[in-house]
């Protein structure tokens, strides 16, 4: 089995992604299993082959507890930890040729807790692995709006240690003028810091985006997105030829199941 993690911000299209990816995958004849790790989300667009609101549900939680939302949001997440053992023996009882998670839409209760880290390596073991991050385009536009979405994405790789591909998710709600220039910013870091000095902001927040984003593009901590859209399909044909560049060498179609495909 490949693990496909889906990290991001709340709203930047993890559950859209989770079900596109998996309906294009088995358009290619390939199985996959769909796994839910958001204890308070409210609807889903895919039908999760394990759900995790089947042990821990966030609404239970706050109404057993007498929390409120966010107290019962961390604790229904650190609650994970107490059911490792179960979520690994069902997700891989599957024994499909992908794993997609998707994880809870507050990005820093799953991340920057010590419980997020831990519950994913657990359910993850020794099999290959990439982190799919996304970057809503919604911020992508503006230059050091950008540039703190590429330090959120570069922290999360940290905090995960495991393979990272940056997505540009809904690009459908963008020009491809617009697509372009954000993809320009990563070929020509100066056109980014020379985006980033023609805003409207101080002094002190220029330089500190400037400084990022020089430390960035320098070291190679954050690469190149791939522009996707899950509502229309774009991208996904990319998307995946990244996915197995990471985890089979860019073999199409190889996996670690020994039929390969269906």
């Amino acid at each position: 089995m490949y693990f496909i993690t889906i990290l991001g911000t709340a709203g930047s299209g993890k559950s859209v992604l989770t079900a596109a990816l998996a309906d294009w995958l088995e358009d290619q004849q390939l199985s996959v299993s769909k796994v839910n790790l958001d204890p308070a989300t409210e609807w889903l667009p895919y039908n999760p082959d394990f759900d995790v609101r089947d042990l821990v549900n966030t609404r239970e939680v706050m109404v057993e507890n007498n929390l409120g939302p966010n107290a019962a949001l961390i604790a229904s997440v650190d609650m994970l930890i107490n059911y490792i053992d179960i979520l690994r023996k069902e997700i891989w009882s599957e024994r499909t040729n992908y794993v997609i998670i998707d994880t809870p839409g507050q990005l820093e209760l799953f991340a920057f807790r010590s419980s997020g880290p831990l519950v994913l390596s657990a359910v993850i073991g020794e099999h290959k692995s990439v982190s799919l991050y996304l970057i809503d385009s919604f911020f992508a536009l503006q230059p050091a709006a950008f540039v703190s979405a590429l330090l959120l994405s570069a922290s999360v790789m940290l905090r995960f240690n495991k393979p990272q591909i940056n997505v540009l998710s809904k690009v459908d709600f963008l020009t491809e003028a617009e697509i372009e220039k954000i993809l320009q910013w990563f070929e020509d870091p100066v056109e980014l810091i020379n985006a980033i000095d023609s805003e409207p902001v101080s002094f002190v927040i220029k330089d500190l985006a400037k400084r990022l984003a020089e430390t960035m593009t320098e070291t190679q901590l954050v690469l190149k997105p791939i522009p996707i859209s899950s509502k229309l399909n774009i991208g996904l044909d990319n998307l995946y030829a990244e996915v197995q560049r990471v985890l089979a060498g860019g073999e199409d179609f190889l996996t670690e199941e020994p039929s390969g495909r269906l």
